[in-house]
Parts: structure tokens; C-alpha cells; sequence
């Protein structure tokens, strides 16, 4: 069951570079610690529940479903009661952030992530690990009465997917095995079932953590990611990550029948991520390095006469080094952090943003060379209003090269960002003389829009 350890984690990482692996996490893989216990997050609020509840002392290992069960039981029991403690209490809880959902929020070739956990504490350790704690990260979340599925167009943000719910006061969440059932089966909806969301599912290799599911809903989950018929190949793998997974139990030898596509790896699921990132880090020989700085504030909407710094979703680590730098020069900078394709009215935001920048920088590298996004379409719009300055001194473009790209015999850079000085700025630093240049074409160009020059 288990493959060769250097060719698994080979194949693995392989694939995650390829940015086609989507994490499945699961309620084990949610260790928390309180009062100097650690402890699985779920464990801790049902023990909080049974207390809030007047259950008496639960088992150490009671689940949410055994508790509400017994809460249920009980004459005059209410179920609304049950999420208004349920979510009162996960709100005041002081608990941090689990350190294995740290690691896997570390690994940035991660981007779209679903979750079986009704908290949202990996969308606060995407935030910590990539946005200096800024809540950028999209979270969006499934329930039978309100259907929701993933954006139209693309998706650089990263993105994580409850399709259990997320915990409130409010019955729009799982907390027991029958609202399993009703989740599951909403599924099976075509009215309720996000297509979008699936359709990633069905072409990505899938990576199980935490999720140990009872054999028929593991069974009926896998069927409905695999958006086929277990036995059909469809080229990508599951790898189920299960320490108590054994060889000669029902739901592994109806897998190695049936799903040759599927691993079920017997790992602990928490080991099992820390050295995913441990590997990760190893192979893109980064792990001392240094975490690009975070530039200051900026409003979701441009302010005009602004210095408008596009660059592909891979470059961010160089924009952020860039905006950083500009902004401690004294410059309104500004950059589209979330880098959304998700509406017309996005799409028209950064048009608009466009039209009225004093500067456009883009950023020019191997990756956006040999890539499509949305930055292309700002560099069309750019390229359309740079004709507003032919014949003039002014510059309103000003590229810059933050690696070894060929710019100017490269056929993928627009011709327009040719006509002018292209600048070499590794990793997004500029040298002294450069940033003053940059300084200049701003005021300059910022006088004549204001009409002082």
C-alpha cells in the first residue's frame, strides 16, 4: 500500500509545482492547544458544547454528533440551540492557529484548497503565512439552502472552499452525521451541485489530510470529487492520508479493487504535511530564505494618479519588494494584491485604474512570458493609452526585468514596452539611480495630468 518513499515524494511535489494538487483537509489535521492540552479542534468544542449544553463531563474523545445526539435525546432539547452555543463559543474560544495548517498555508503552489472543517483557521494561516495576517484570502462555503460555487474566470487569489459550511450561530453548517448526509446529498443536486468547483476537483491529483470519514461516506465523497466512475481513469491521483488506514479493511480493499487512481497512505496526516513543506522548501532551495516585505496599506480601489505596478500572480514576492521600496521613496503606489478575473465589474475597476495612473511598471519575467493571466489585459490597456503620449517627453510606461528575460528579442513582451527604457531590477530592487528615474516620470507625468506642467 505504501509506494516507495523517494518516488512518492517525487511524483508528489511534482505535481504541486505544477500547481495541479488540491488539498483536501480534513477535522484531524485541525490540532489545537488550550488549557496545556493539544488536542483535534473538534474534540474541544464538543467538550465546551456538552458543558454549554448541561451534559455532564464527556468522554475525552466524544465527537460533536455524540454530543448533539445526547443533547437531542434529551426532553425540550432545541436544535437551534445548539449552533447559537456552537458558534458563541468558537468566536470567544482563545485558541491560535495550528501549526500544520501553517505549513501547508506556507507551500505557495497551493491555491485552491477544500476544506471538511467548519472553522476558518486555514484561511487565517493563508492570511498569516502569505499576507502578513491581511484577511485576502477568498473563502467561500456550500449549504443546501444557499448553493454557492467557485468565480467564474481565473482564480490567483488563493481560495478556500468549506464544503461543510462555516460555524455561526445560524444552521448553515455540518455539526452532525445527518446533516453529513443532507450535505452529501445536496450535492448530488444539478440545481445545488457547484459545477465550477468540481470541474477543478476532476482535473487536479488530490490530496486527502485529516479527513477520516466512516466507509460509506468515504466511498460516496471520493465518487463525487472524482466526477466519475471510481474504475475510470482520469489520469489524476487521490492520496488519502490516514495513519489507521490498514491494508485488509473494507474501504482499502474495495479501493485497490476499484480505484486504482486512489493511495491510501497509512501517515499520520500532521507528520505527513510537516514534511511536505519541509520538502518543499528543500527543493526550491528556499528555506532560509528571506519573505519578500509588505508595502503599507492600500484601498481596494486605486486612487487616480496613482503608480500602477502590474505583474503576474507568480511575481508577487518581487511586486511587494518593489511596492515596498517606492512607497518609502514617497510614491502612491498601488497593486492589485487579490488579482481577481472574477466579473465585468473587476475587469472595469482596473481599466479604470489604468486610464487614470500617472505610471505604469510592469514587471517582466520568465514566468509571464510564457504564460496568460489577466496582467496581459492590463498590458494591452496600457499599451492602448501609452499611444496618448506619442511624440511627447513623457513616459508612462516604465518595465522593468526582474530576472534573465530576453525583453527586447522576446516576442511574448509587447511591442509598445520595447519604444522605451527597460530597466533590470532583480527580484523587484531597484538601485538608487533607477528609483530616481522612476521618481522623475511620475512627478512629470503627474504635472501635465494635473495641469502644472
Amino acid at each position: 500500500m505504501m509506494p516507495d518513499q523517494d518516488d512518492f515524494w517525487d511524483e508528489l511535489l511534482t505535481y504541486v509545482e505544477a500547481h495541479s494538487v488540491i488539498p483536501v483537509v480534513g477535522p484531524e489535521l485541525v490540532i489545537v492547544d488550550h488549557d496545556v492540552r493539544r488536542e483535534p479542534y473538534h474534540q474541544l468544542l464538543a467538550r465546551e458544547l456538552a458543558a454549554r449544553l448541561k451534559l455532564g463531563d464527556p468522554d475525552q474523545a466524544a465527537t460533536l454528533d455524540q454530543v448533539v445526539g445526547a443533547y437531542l435525546a434529551k426532553p425540550g432539547s432545541r436544535r437551534q440551540s445548539v449552533y447559537r452555543e456552537l458558534g458563541d463559543i468558537a468566536g470567544k474560544l482563545p485558541v491560535n492557529i495550528p501549526e500544520p495548517l501553517l505549513q501547508l498555508a506556507g507551500i505557495s503552489d497551493l491555491n485552491l484548497y477544500v476544506s471538511f472543517c467548519t472553522d476558518n483557521f486555514l484561511a487565517q494561516a493563508i492570511n498569516a503565512e502569505r499576507f502578513g495576517g491581511r484577511a485576502e484570502t477568498r473563502e467561500l462555503s456550500f449549504n443546501p439552502s444557499e448553493p454557492g460555487d467557485l468565480p467564474d474566470g481565473s482564480r490567483d487569489v488563493p481560495l478556500v472552499y468549506g464544503l461543510y459550511g462555516r460555524i455561526s450561530v445560524l444552521p448553515k453548517y455540518v455539526v452532525a452525521e445527518e446533516d453529513e448526509l443532507e450535505w452529501v446529498t445536496a450535492l448530488q443536486i444539478p440545481e445545488k451541485r457547484p459545477e465550477r468547483l468540481f470541474d477543478e476537483l476532476g482535473r487536479n491529483h488530490l490530496l486527502f489530510l485529516g479527513c477520516r470519514f466512516p466507509d460509506w461516506l468515504a466511498r460516496f465523497i471520493l465518487r463525487t470529487a472524482k466526477n466519475s466512475k471510481l474504475s475510470a481513469e482520469r489520469g489524476f491521483y487521490e492520496y488519502l492520508i490516514d495513519a489507521d488506514a490498514k491494508s485488509n479493511t473494507p474501504l482499502v480493499a474495495f479501493l485497490t479493487k476499484f480505484s486504482r487512481e486512489t493511495q491510501v497512505l497509512p501517515l499520520d496526516p500532521v507528520s505527513f504535511v510537516a514534511e511536505l513543506a519541509q520538502r518543499w522548501q528543500e527543493r526550491r532551495g528556499s528555506g532560509t530564505a528571506a519573505r519578500a516585505p509588505e508595502p503599507g496599506p492600500m484601498p481596494e480601489t486605486m486612487p487616480p494618479g496613482s503608480l500602477f505596478i502590474s505583474y503576474a500572480s507568480e511575481d508577487r514576492p518581487a511586486a511587494l519588494r518593489l511596492a515596498t521600496e517606492l512607497q518609502a521613496a514617497g510614491l502612491p503606489v498601488w497593486l492589485d494584491r487579490q488579482q481577481l478575473d472574477w466579473g465585468s465589474d473587476y475587469t472595469a475597476r482596473i481599466r479604470l485604474a489604468i486610464q487614470q495612473c500617472a505610471l505604469f511598471v510592469p514587471l517582466l519575467s520568465r514566468t509571464a512570458e510564457k504564460r496568460t493571466g489577466f496582467f496581459r489585459k492590463e498590458w494591452a490597456w496600457a499599451s492602448e493609452r501609452n499611444l496618448d503620449f506619442t511624440g511627447s517627453s513623457l513616459s508612462f510606461l516604465c518595465p522593468l526585468v526582474i530576472d534573465d528575460t530576453p525583453a527586447i528579442t522576446s516576442a511574448e513582451i509587447p511591442p509598445a514596452f520595447k519604444t522605451v527604457q527597460i530597466e533590470q531590477a532583480p527580484d523587484g530592487s531597484l538601485l538608487p539611480r533607477q528609483s530616481q528615474a522612476i521618481i522623475n516620470a511620475f512627478n512629470a507625468m503627474r504635472d501635465r495630468l494635473t495641469g502644472k506642467g
